[in-house]
């Protein structure tokens, strides 16, 4: 497995664990103060935002510590035209899973379901479009595209 698709994996797992932990807390704190119901799915998609940026910078750098020490596989130092179109591809298969996702959501909203229905499918929209994103990374690096 070369590099990217090491550092692909990586991000992957722990984004997954991430949001997983972020979402059940917020479960809980929904059944805890269900009167203010907008104001907690704000938080959460605030507090997921910040926290999957701030964990991907820590995982990152934690993952070339060790990827330095423990392989032979070391960090590409430039980025050719293979790397920015299967970044491309990536950043594609992401928006079209996400622009779905949201267009889903207000279908949801179309047609009277709950506003948690709505706020659910985005959340889970938003975890499936980063796993897609780095599958795709992990795949076309993977096949030679």
């Amino acid at each position: 497995m070369i590099y990217q698709s090491k550092k692909a994996l990586v991000l992957l797992i722990s984004n997954v664990v991430i949001f997983f932990y972020l979402y059940f807390d917020h479960l809980n704190a929904l059944r805890l103060h269900s009167a203010d119901f907008l104001a907690l799915w704000g938080g959460f998609f605030v507090k997921l935002l910040f926290i999957l940026v701030i964990a991907n910078i820590i995982v990152l750098i934690v993952f070339n510590l060790l990827n330095d020490m423990f392989s032979k596989n070391k960090a590409p130092t430039i980025s050719d035209e293979r790397d920015r179109l299967i970044e491309l591809r990536a950043v594609r298969n992401f928006c079209f899973l996400l622009a779905f996702g949201f267009f889903l959501a207000m279908a949801a909203i179309a047609i009277h379901q709950p506003i948690s229905t709505m706020f659910t499918i985005l959340a889970f929209t938003v975890l499936v479009s980063d796993i897609i994103s780095y599958a795709s990374y992990i795949f076309y690096y993977e096949r030679g595209y």
